[in-house]
């Protein structure tokens, strides 16, 4: 039975709008995909499905979501952190919310926003609810043991991955020795690794964590990885990734997963068993 009231998917670029959406009609949502112009988001098969809005005209969007009896929302895809950046016309609803917020970091802009929604009676959810089948156990999910170094690596990384989320500054950071090498910021994922393995490369064991905050608002903004991370950290010479168990959404495992057995990279999920358990059996996908 699906839950009462329409939901609408906010949708920024990449695949987890689209996994989002089929989840849900298959729960039997009558979902609306609001797709963000700023974005490289597209509809596919769900033209039907989608209005177009622009992220600058809050004010239209929240109209919208009067005129189509949205009581919940979920916010999904990329949004490139750089937009606040350009010069675009904000509608005086947008220029209010970004009033309020204490800064232009991400999490308090979600937070303002989602705030407005509340206000009008209409829920954000949690990004997890539909997207449960990207959530990987803690493991290691290819072949190779990690040595002692690598161990410790991880466990650096990953304590400084949540301090740099804690500050809403980023997700990510490149490791190598103990050592932070590259801080995700505003560029991203894919420049953060470049500029990791830039300076790693001749030794290629650099490791790559990429962790929520400590207290992850799971409505906005849960790490994402996928088959393109891995090729990421293939190009630019780095040779581990480690994400955190049940925070971390992983597009597409088995493909991603095989992609990196194939070039022999190395995966990981950190969860509450600590690094020491990584050096147990490998971990399968486990069955949809």
């Amino acid at each position: 039975m699906a839950p009462k009231g329409r939901l609408a998917i906010i949708a920024g670029g990449g695949e987890l709008p689209h996994i989002g959406m089929k989840e849900a009609l298959l729960a039997g949502e009558d979902a609306l995909f609001l797709g963000l112009i700023e974005s490289d988001f597209t509809p596919r098969e769900h033209s039907a499905r989608t209005i177009p809005v622009h992220i600058t005209q809050v004010g239209k969007i929240l109209k919208l979501i009067q005129k189509e009896k949205i009581t919940r929302i979920l916010m999904l895809g990329k949004v490139r952190k750089d937009l606040l950046f350009q010069k675009l016309k904000f509608d005086l609803k947008a220029l209010a919310i970004l009033a309020r917020t204490i800064n232009r970091n991400d999490y308090p802009i979600f937070l303002a926003i989602a705030d407005e929604f509340e206000a009008m009676g209409v829920k954000v959810i949690s990004q997890k609810i539909y997207l449960q089948s990207l959530l990987l156990p803690e493991g290691r999910y290819t072949p190779k043991k990690f040595n002692s170094q690598e161990l410790k690596d991880i466990d650096f990384g990953m304590f400084y991955a949540e301090k740099m989320a804690d500050l809403d500054i980023g997700q990510m950071v490149v490791v190598c020795d103990e050592s932070v090498i590259a801080v995700e910021a505003v560029e991203g994922t894919d420049e953060t690794i470049k500029r990791g393995g830039l300076y790693t490369k001749k030794k290629g064991d650099a490791v790559v964590c990429k962790s929520p905050k400590a207290k992850q608002d799971n409505r906005f903004d849960l790490p994402t990885i996928g088959i393109h991370t891995f090729q990421m950290i293939l190009e630019s010479g780095c040779k581990t990734l480690c994400i955190r168990e049940g925070e971390t959404l992983v597009v597409d495992p088995k493909a991603a997963i095989e992609f990196a057995t194939k070039h022999k990279l190395n995966f990981c999920v950190l969860g509450k068993g600590g690094s020491k358990v990584l050096n147990g059996n490998q971990k399968k996908i486990p069955s949809t």
